[in-house]
């Protein structure tokens, strides 16, 4: 089968599963399922701008990043307010994202292995199916987006490690500029995507691309930033809830995420039905039953104090309040961090939907795939590859150290997919067996100036040995057995 036709297989998978999964979960039919990305869309149309209700008080919010509420917005526009209709459309062109993202997957090892197909195609595949990643788009969630948004930096980056041209650098610029105003915290990723640059060019030469990469993403955010001193009175860099998250995870009633552990959870799942959109209503209503940790942990003169500050001082607030609560227990803090980063690698056992033996069964292959993947890789693959364990690593310690969540796991699930693809990594290629593909002559490295020194180097050792023997011991050797 051709390239062409490899790739267009999978990605219509990807689409393909996520509509059946949409069609199936009936989850656009779910009420109070549009969260703060909800309430945000609909004051937007109407007329009470990028506003919410948050902690009690009523009024312009930076209390989420700004590109999925207004996506969001759009979706609303065209299908109504919260409708069941909106939330299809909007579901839908989730769908179509996975999709984009699968193809995403695959232009990532390519860049990074273009001589080996076969591991474009096993990603390819694993974020196609990854229950995770379709189980995502039947959510009002951004984490779907994030995830593409990662993957495709990784695409630009890697790209303009082995080109050096300067459109690549505005690319990625403008990709993380709208990753930081879709999730601040996945900009941990900036120094991945500087390593990937140093990597392939050199130091010196990354210099130039990268500080084009700086500019362009700081342009791209800094609109929002303005936006928020005028309505906060006060530099609030994308999101103002830094202080609130983290009071959330460690606050003396926390279990480590913002969730509340309840035994009539247990209850609501023991009672689903059969089917598998009975299940996911369950599971919906266990998440409602769970509910947030603001609604046992804060008083009512918690909560009027709080309404006398702006909502950067509020989130400030709460931040004393959690590190007071830490400083009663030191051991605690320790504890918490350990628990979190448990749960970013397992599953988060205070939310009820990651109870489902489809989500844990499915988190634990890619997992133990990426591990036995990243071993077949051998060290040459995966120096070239480093950069995204990089990334993976920095967002999984700031999670432990703050909060955890299940949703906060899927930027990175593309990530592991590609070190799953390691399993095929010294399968020969060429032929039938590349799939259509073109071996990549080169393969020291993917770094062109590295190639052309190394190249440079051969020329000159050649020419020192066709001088010194007249070129006689050298008239029956082949090319490749010169070099």
């Amino acid at each position: 089968m051709p390239q062409l036709r490899w790739i267009l297989a999978i990605v219509a998978l990807a689409v393909t599963v996520r509509v059946s999964a949409i069609v199936v979960l009936q989850s656009h039919t779910v009420p109070r399922s549009t969260y703060e990305h909800g309430e945000i869309a609909s004051n937007l149309l109407e007329g009470r701008g990028f506003s919410i209700r948050f902690l009690g008080v009523d009024g312009p919010t930076s209390q989420q990043a700004p590109l999925y509420p207004l996506l969001v917005a759009a979706a609303f526009a065209v299908g109504g307010i919260e409708t069941p209709e909106a939330l299809l459309l909007l579901q839908l062109g989730q769908a179509a994202l996975g999709g984009a993202m699968t193809l995403a997957v695959m232009a990532l090892v390519y860049q990074i292995v273009p001589d080996r197909p076969r591991m474009a195609i096993v990603a390819g595949l694993l974020t196609a199916v990854h229950p995770t990643l379709i189980y995502v788009a039947t959510h009002v969630q951004v984490a779907g987006l994030a995830a593409t948004l990662v993957t495709l930096a990784f695409v630009g980056a890697y790209r303009m490690a082995r080109s050096a041209h300067r459109l690549d650098a505005l690319a990625v610029g403008g990709i993380l500029g709208l990753l930081v105003l879709c999730d601040p915290i996945l900009g941990l990723i900036a120094p991945a995507i500087a390593w990937v640059a140093v990597q392939g060019q050199g130091f010196r030469r990354a210099i130039g691309p990268l500080t084009v990469v700086a500019l362009i993403s700081s342009l791209t955010v800094a609109p929002w930033i303005v936006r928020n001193a005028r309505v906060h009175g006060e530099f609030v860099p994308v999101k103002s809830t830094f202080g609130y998250a983290f009071w959330q995870g460690n606050c003396s009633l926390s279990e480590g995420t913002d969730k509340v552990v309840r035994a009539s959870v247990e209850t609501i799942l023991a009672n689903s039905g059969p089917g598998l959109a009975d299940r996911n209503r369950a599971l919906w209503d266990a998440r409602h039953e769970a509910g947030y940790i603001d609604d046992i942990a804060l008083t009512a003169d918690d909560r009027q104090t709080l309404a006398t500050l702006n909502e950067p001082g509020r989130s400030r607030w709460l931040l004393r309040r959690a590190l007071d609560d830490l400083q009663a227990d030191p051991l605690r803090y320790p504890r918490l961090c350990a628990k979190r980063l448990r749960s970013f690698i397992l599953w988060d056992d205070t939310n009820p939907k990651t109870r489902s033996l489809i989500y844990r069964t499915g988190h634990l292959g890619l997992s133990l795939l990426a591990i036995v993947g990243l071993i077949g890789l051998g060290p040459n693959l995966r120096r070239r590859i480093a950069p995204t364990l990089l990334a993976a690593t920095l967002i999984a310690v700031f999670h432990a150290l703050t909060i955890v969540s299940a949703r906060f796991h899927v930027p990175i699930e593309p990530l592991m997919a590609v070190w799953a693809s390691g399993v095929v990594a010294t399968a020969r290629s060429g032929g039938r067996a590349d799939l259509g593909f073109t071996r990549a002559r080169e393969t020291v490295s993917f770094a062109p100036n590295r190639i052309e020194r190394q190249s440079s180097r051969r020329e000159e050792g050649r020419q020192l040995v066709e001088t010194s023997w007249s070129g006689q011991a050298l008239s029956g050797l082949s090319d490749r057995d010169r070099t």
